[in-house]
């Protein structure tokens, strides 16, 4: 048994806004996700709410925003590598919930109809966080 076992997950959010005002420029659009990670500990039990935002209203032509909880169970005595669950959470709880994530926006988008699908790239998730909190700071 491992240290972190993923129980399932439920959809809490998934939007799709057009922008009926945007004009086509020719120049690709450059949509970065931004991600925001909220975790609960209750015991042995971990909930991760993993969301990723596309777009803005304000430049781009559509803006989507998807938020997964997902159920983890931690087993400390099969903590071998005394990782902890901090780093279980962060590492990999994350990780294992972003293919999720990828596939509801690209569900979402293609059915929007009005652009092919947004498919998010592959990410070194911890990293993806890390640099946005690093950048949060330092527009602070």
């Amino acid at each position: 048994m491992p240290a972190l076992e993923f129980t399932g997950y439920t959809v809490e959010e998934q939007r799709y806004q057009r922008n009926k005002k945007f004009k086509t420029t020719g120049r690709p659009l450059d949509l970065k996700p931004r991600l925001t990670v909220t975790t609960a500990l209750d015991g042995d039990t971990i909930n991760v709410l993993l969301g990723v935002h596309v777009g803005t209203l304000a430049h781009d032509p559509f803006a989507v925003v998807v938020q997964l909880q997902g159920e983890f169970l931690y087993h400390a005595s099969q903590d071998r590598a005394g990782l902890g669950v901090d780093t279980l959470i962060r590492n990999n709880a994350v990780a294992i919930l972003y293919p999720y994530v990828r596939a509801l926006v690209s569900n979402l988008t293609n059915a929007s109809n009005d652009y092919p699908a947004l498919i998010l790239p592959t990410i070194d998730v911890t990293q993806v966080l890390k640099e946005q909190t690093q950048s949060a700071k330092t527009a602070d």
